[in-house]
């Protein structure tokens, strides 16, 4: 019995699984057989699949109305709903360390062994050793994360309401590309909502992006910054571009150049690096925690060992590093599945992996979102709408039709109460 085991459930992660166990049940590569010849474990410290994407969305639904448990199934589903009738192992457990050498996976109550190990655990944020972000900033990396902070949002209006010498709420949020520019625009809408629901004026309550790049979400057609910065001015977002944050205390966030902006609430979203695992062993890794890779996603001087998405420093055309999406992950995983089989027939994969450059979809607050994709480049409220169908797409790559329309009708009905 051949042994692959899958650390992280992510989008790279839980597509490879899937992947490679279509690909030994269809195609039955060398006579192998998924479940027969073949094991795939997945492991994941969650026994669920967060869609983290809408994390920005479960963070400002209102509690009024949204439950928590409809949260939660709004982001996740359950790995046994997605694996249901696949020959794949789950176990549900956090990764202690690995032995690369003995090949033993470690968890809190038993080993695993692998015959080839696919890291794939995600990324988690980067602080980047600032004094005093990690104690007082509010990352949004998961779905604690995100009830966490609507939660605080909540008390800090209460708190407000009662206290007449405060002259206004201030919610600062750190960085501005995809997750700070999508969290701002929605953070307007709950704002307005709990403004009424506790007489307390909305213009008193303050959402501003601080971001260090001159523009925001950088990378992408310029036209997407202008048109950003436009509509989060139109809904009241202010936006401080060229302010590079130097520290953080309870009250105020400093700039390197001195000057202090006050806050209630700081949400930092500034980037992102890889999880560290134990292994016991050297590893090559890039100033991000990324592990360097060859062409086949190899770990350096594993040959059994590979990583994708956010915890490998893949290198595009350009020699750059690839960008750490959850397109990228998946097109990552389905190569990895590709490419795997030749290696286990100690062959090399006849084609290598290309990054394709996506298009994207950046919501902007409300039902209004900016998209470009082959060419066409739109806002509004069709660019919302292709962006539901693009969640879709998704939905459909891991469970069924009918289940995949409810997850998007149902995301949709919950996330549109405060819009």
């Amino acid at each position: 019995m051949i042994n692959i085991v899958i650390v992280g459930g992510g989008f790279g992660g839980l597509q490879t699984a899937l992947k490679l166990e279509k690909k030994f049940r269809v195609s039955r590569f060398d006579n192998f057989r998924a479940g027969k010849d073949i094991a795939i474990t997945l492991i994941d410290k969650r026994d669920y699949h967060l869609f983290t994407p809408n994390l920005y969305e479960a963070a400002t639904a209102a509690e009024e109305i949204t439950t928590v448990e409809q949260i939660k199934k709004s982001i996740s589903l359950p790995f046994k709903t997605i694996l249901k009738g696949k020959k794949i192992n789950f176990i549900k457990a956090e990764v202690v360390s690995i032995n690369l050498v003995e090949k033993t996976i470690n968890l809190p109550d038993k080993k695993i062994n692998f015959d080839y190990l696919v890291l794939a655990l995600g990324s988690k944020s980067d602080f980047f050793n600032l004094e005093g972000v990690e104690k007082f900033a509010l990352p949004l990396k998961d779905l604690p994360d995100a009830l966490r902070a609507r939660n605080k949002i909540e008390f800090a209006i209460e708190a407000h309401k009662l206290d007449f010498a405060k002259p206004s709420l201030r919610i600062v949020v750190a960085g501005g590309g995809y997750t700070g520019v999508e969290l701002a625009g929605e953070l307007r809408g709950l704002l307005n909502f709990l403004s009424w629901k506790n007489a307390y004026p909305k213009e008193k309550i303050e959402i501003e992006i601080v971001e260090a790049a001159s523009s925001l979400v950088q990378g992408f057609d310029p036209r997407l910054s202008r048109d950003a910065w436009q509509r989060l001015q139109e809904i009241g977002v202010r936006v401080s571009l060229s302010a590079r944050i130097a520290k953080v205390d309870e009250y105020f966030v400093e700039l390197a150049s001195g000057e202090k902006i006050a806050y209630d609430i700081l949400f930092w979203t500034t980037g992102v690096k890889a999880f560290e695992i134990k292994c016991g062993t050297q590893l090559s890794l890039d100033k991000k925690n990324r592990l360097y890779v060859n062409e086949f996603f190899q770990v350096e001087n594993h040959q059994n060992v590979f990583a994708l998405g956010d915890m490998a420093c893949i290198l595009g055309a350009n020699g750059q590093p690839v960008p750490s999406s959850a397109q990228d992950a998946t097109d990552q995983a389905h190569y990895l599945a590709y490419a795997l089989p030749y290696i286990m027939r100690n062959q090399k994969p006849r084609r290598l992996y290309k990054n394709i450059k996506h298009g994207f979809i950046v919501n902007v607050g409300g039902k209004w979102a900016i998209m470009s994709y082959n060419g066409i480049y739109i806002t509004g409220f069709f660019a919302f709408v292709m962006d539901k169908f693009a969640h879709l797409r998704y939905y459909l790559s891991i469970v069924g039709v009918w289940k995949a329309v409810k997850c998007i009708i149902f995301q949709t009905e919950i996330y549109s109460r405060n819009d």
